[in-house]
């Protein structure tokens, strides 16, 4: 794979206004909303950082908005690790087999079930090569557009890739691999001089004591992170990065978006005096000690201490179990009359924000609508 054709670059200006916009996945809806959110124009530069396809609802219809808006000149869509494996496996006849078992045990919505939606295929009734062919007959043009997306784009002092660059010199010699996929980019860092501005990793994962998924905005890094989770966290939340310029002054700031819903507090809620540190991944798995209604009595297993875990969070891979989301035993503390913004709702609790902290309350104190 030759990396440098695939990066492309663009003249810099005195002034201009740019928006990024990374893991939409699928999510047409909130995408369309954030755009109007942060009053993106008509000489606006827009980046898509990678994976808009996969694990949301709307992966074939976001495919077609970007397709659309991919002929305007300040519209740019790079691509993520999502993108390149789904480029991998309809790119060659021989990953026909490989396709089909990703189409049976994938644990999300794909762009897979717009297509065979569309196509009416019975998949019984035919076999991997001939779905292969068939699906990349049918749409070529899909697949060509995301198997020719540039995978760096290099803008002023800015650095826009999806997963992250190596730690070498030039960044453009930087791994395939790294540049869709590199987890944790942000702890290992860079030796550019350039911002960096990354998707892949969700923020959230970063933060020990939060389950933002707010942006992350270190300038002594020189790194930028803007994945909200979205269609991936229950806590999940889309970004969108906005850079002005003007000059020599450059001002940094972000928008997001969430497909929670709107509540009230109809009676306060006292709740959890210091915020405790997250349970979540790679340090999830939990030892069940008392199971309970609402709340279980778990063993974290990493380092023996107790914590509440909520029942529906909890699941066992066959051999042990583990929270399957970003998890805090944390109660909102809230007046009546507050507003709240609900995530979920588990048994007879809520999960919301409120101040862009996120934690239980009972479902019977609060009221939507209201």
């Amino acid at each position: 794979m030759d990396v440098r054709s695939r990066i492309i670059e663009l003249p810099t200006y005195e002034k201009y206004r740019l928006i990024v916009m990374s893991d939409i996945h699928g999510g047409l809806n909130s995408y369309k909303k954030l755009t109007e959110k942060v009053k993106l124009a008509e000489n606006d530069y827009l980046i898509i950082l990678g994976d808009f396809i996969e694990k949301g609802p709307y992966s074939k219809k976001l495919l077609e908005e970007l397709k659309k808006i991919s002929k305007h000149k300040n519209r740019i869509i790079i691509s993520g690790n999502c993108e390149a494996f789904i480029s991998y496996l309809m790119k060659d006849i021989n990953h026909c087999e490989k396709m089909y078992k990703y189409m049976g045990n994938k644990p999300y919505r794909s762009i897979f079930d717009d297509w065979i939606g569309e196509l009416n295929v019975n998949l019984d009734e035919t076999t991997p090569e001939e779905l292969h062919i068939r699906i990349n007959k049918v749409y070529k043009e899909d697949i060509d557009f995301i198997s020719t997306l540039p995978i760096g784009l290099e803008f002023d002092k800015f650095i826009f890739v999806h997963g992250g660059i190596d730690y070498i010199n030039d960044w453009k010699d930087s791994s395939f691999r790294t540049l869709l996929a590199c987890d944790e980019f942000y702890k290992k860092g860079h030796k550019s001089d350039k911002i960096v501005v990354v998707g892949h990793w969700p923020t959230s994962n970063y933060k020990g004591f939060s389950g933002s998924g707010d942006v992350i905005i270190d300038k002594e890094k020189r790194i930028i992170c803007i994945d909200g989770g979205y269609a991936v966290k229950i806590k999940g939340q889309m970004n969108a990065l906005i850079i002005e310029k003007d000059g020599g002054n450059y001002n940094i700031s972000s928008e997001k978006i969430d497909d929670f819903t709107k509540y009230k507090v109809i009676e306060e809620n006292k709740g959890s005096e210091k915020i405790p540190e997250k349970l979540g991944w790679p340090c999830n798995k939990i030892r069940i000690i008392e199971k309970k209604e609402e709340f279980s009595l778990c063993e974290r297993i990493h380092n023996g201490e107790y914590i509440n875990v909520k029942n529906e969070l909890i699941e066992f891979d066959g051999k042990e179990y583990y929270c399957n989301q970003d998890y805090q035993e944390y109660f909102l503390t809230v007046n009546k009359g507050d507003e709240i913004r609900v995530a979920g709702i588990y048994g007879k609790y809520a999960l919301a924000r409120f101040k862009d902290e996120y934690g239980w309350i009972e479902t019977r104190k609060i009221s939507v609508g209201e």
